[in-house]
C-alpha cells in the first residue's frame, strides 16, 4: 500500500497568528548574534593561541636579562627527556641492517646507548658521524622507530686485498684504506681472507686502486692473481697462481694486461715452462724460461735465458 504525501495548505498572510513569546525571544537573540562582528571570533582564537607564546617570550626575556637563558633551556630539555623516558620513549632494541664485518659490540659502544636510555636523548647526527669513523663503515643512517627502537643501516667497505708490510698483514679496500688485521680475521674464522690477493710495498695501498681498476677490465688475468708487488715506487710485478711473475710497465698497464690476455688465449703463454713475462717494453713481450741441463733433470729447475 502506498500513501501520497502533500504539503500543508498555505496560510494566508493576513491570517498568520502572532508568534509565541518564546519565539520572539529567540528572534531577538538571533538579531543580537548577527550584530556581533564577524571578525571577533577568529580574533579571539588568535588571542588564545598567542597567550602561551607571549608567556614564553616573557619567560625567555626574564632569563635573558638574568643571564640564565641557556641554563633554563638545558634544564627544561632535561626535564622533558626524563619525562619522555618515563612515558615509555626509551631504548629497548637496536636493529642493525647491512652489518657483516663490524662487530655488534663495537656498534653499540659507538652509539653510546644502553637499554632503558631515553630514545629522544640520542643526537642522531653525532652518532652517524661516529659510526662512519669505524674502519669497515662506508656510510651509516640512524632512525628512531618510536617508542623504543633505534634502526641503524650500514654500508660496509669491501675488502679487496691484503697489504703486506713490515711483517704485518692488513686487509684493505679498493682505495687502500686499512680495514682490519688479516691474522685476527683468520683467527675468527673468516675464510674470505684466504681468497684475497696480497699487495707488497710500503706505498702499495696508495696505488692499488688503479691496478684493481685495470685488472677488473681483464678478468682472465685478474682471476689468476695471487700477489702484486709495488717495485721501486713506480710499477707493479704480478705473481700469478702458477708462480709466473708478470712485470708490468710504469704506464699503459691496461694495454699490457690485455696484450698478455690475448697472447695467452691464442698461444697458452702462461701454461708454458716459464718463470716470468716481461711487458715493460711496449713493442715486445719477453718470456723468461727455465733451462734443464743434461743430467740435471731431477734437480730443481733454475732460472735460465730469456727468449
Amino acid at each position: 500500500m502506498s500513501a501520497r504525501l502533500s504539503a500543508p495548505p498555505r496560510t494566508p498572510r493576513s491570517e498568520t497568528p502572532a508568534p509565541p513569546r518564546a519565539m520572539a525571544h529567540a528572534a531577538q537573540r538571533g538579531n543580537r548574534r548577527r550584530a556581533f562582528p564577524r571578525w571577533a571570533k577568529p580574533a579571539l582564537k588568535v588571542a588564545l593561541l598567542l597567550v602561551p607564546v607571549v608567556a614564553l617570550a616573557g619567560f625567555a626575556a626574564w632569563h635573558l636579562r638574568a643571564g640564565t637563558l641557556g641554563l633554563a633551556i638545558a634544564e627544561a630539555r632535561s626535564a622533558f627527556i626524563t619525562a619522555s623516558a618515563g612515558a615509555g620513549l626509551s631504548v629497548n632494541d637496536v636493529a642493525v641492517h647491512g652489518r657483516t664485518a663490524t662487530e655488534p659490540e663495537i656498534i653499540l659502544r659507538t652509539l653510546g646507548v644502553e637499554r632503558g636510555a631515553p630514545i629522544l636523548d640520542l643526537d642522531l647526527a653525532e652518532a652517524k658521524a661516529r659510526l662512519e669513523q669505524l674502519p669497515w663503515v662506508a656510510s651509516a643512517a640512524i632512525e628512531r622507530h618510536l617508542p623504543d627502537t633505534l634502526y641503524v643501516r650500514l654500508s660496509e667497505r669491501e675488502p679487496m686485498a691484503i697489504w703486506q708490510n713490515d711483517r704485518r698483514f692488513t686487509v684493505i679496500d679498493r682505495e687502500g684504506r686499512p680495514l682490519a688485521d688479516a691474522a685476527e680475521l683468520a683467527r675468527r674464522g673468516n675464510r674470505d681472507v684466504e681468497r684475497l690477493p696480497q699487495v707488497v710495498g710500503a706505498n702499495a695501498p696508495g696505488q692499488v686502486q688503479k691496478l684493481l681498476a685495470a685488472l677488473e677490465r681483464v678478468p682472465a688475468v685478474a682471476k689468476r692473481l695471487k700477489a702484486a708487488t709495488w717495485v721501486g715506487d713506480r710499477r707493479w710485478n704480478l705473481t700469478l697462481d702458477n708462480g709466473v711473475v708478470v712485470k708490468l710497465p710504469e704506464g699503459g698497464v691496461l694495454t699490457a694486461l690485455r696484450q698478455l690476455a690475448d697472447m695467452d688465449a691464442t698461444g697458452k703463454v702462461l701454461d708454458r715452462d716459464i718463470v716470468a713475462v716481461d711487458l715493460r717494453q711496449a713493442d715486445r713481450m719477453v718470456l723468461q724460461t727455465t733451462v734443464i741441463l743434461p743430467g740435471m733433470e731431477d734437480e730443481k729447475k733454475k732460472p735460465g735465458k730469456k727468449t
